[in-house]
């Protein structure tokens, strides 16, 4: 489910200033400007992961901060995988996404949605769906399929560096 607990919500949308790029095209619910996210990841403290910091303490991360060190840390796996930097993977991750590998690569998120709850009101965000949305992208991954596909990719020039 999309991550939605009141004023913390999965952010997404469509870029004001940047064009689809080519990767993009033809992806249904993208239009004419950058649809973000890509991906997802667990972000739920609950039920994502844990940081230990000096000590040895652990804390629960969440958010961003639980996110982007896990998809640092499968980019450098399928890098080592690869035995090379594969440098800017988001062709090589849509590609992967558009192909029958699709649901074993990446955990579809198709229920929630990113609207935010305030004093103020309701503003209303998109929903999740099946395949890309504005909301959790082509959703998280299964990085035990996706590190093997990434660095197939690299090896057969199929990522830009």
């Amino acid at each position: 489910m999309a991550w939605n607990a009141d004023t913390d919500v999965s952010a997404g949308g469509y870029s004001v200033l940047f064009g689809r790029p080519s990767y993009q095209g033809g992806v249904p619910r993208t239009g004419r400007m950058r649809g973000v996210p890509d991906v997802a990841a667990d972000a739920d403290a609950s039920t994502a992961m844990a940081l230990t910091f000096a000590g040895g303490v652990l804390y629960p991360a969440q958010g961003t901060s639980a996110a982007t060190p896990l998809w640092a840390a499968v980019i450098a796996l399928a890098d080592q995988n690869a035995g090379q930097h594969l440098g800017f993977v988001n062709p090589a991750i849509y590609a992967i996404a558009r192909s029958p590998a699709y649901h074993h690569a990446f955990h579809d998120v198709i229920t929630g949605d990113n609207s935010v709850f305030w004093p103020t009101g309701v503003f209303t965000g998109y929903q999740a769906g099946p395949g890309w949305d504005p909301v959790t992208g082509w959703g998280s991954p299964n990085a035990q399929i996706l590190v093997p596909l990434l660095a197939h990719d690299a090896r057969h020039g199929s990522t830009r560096s």
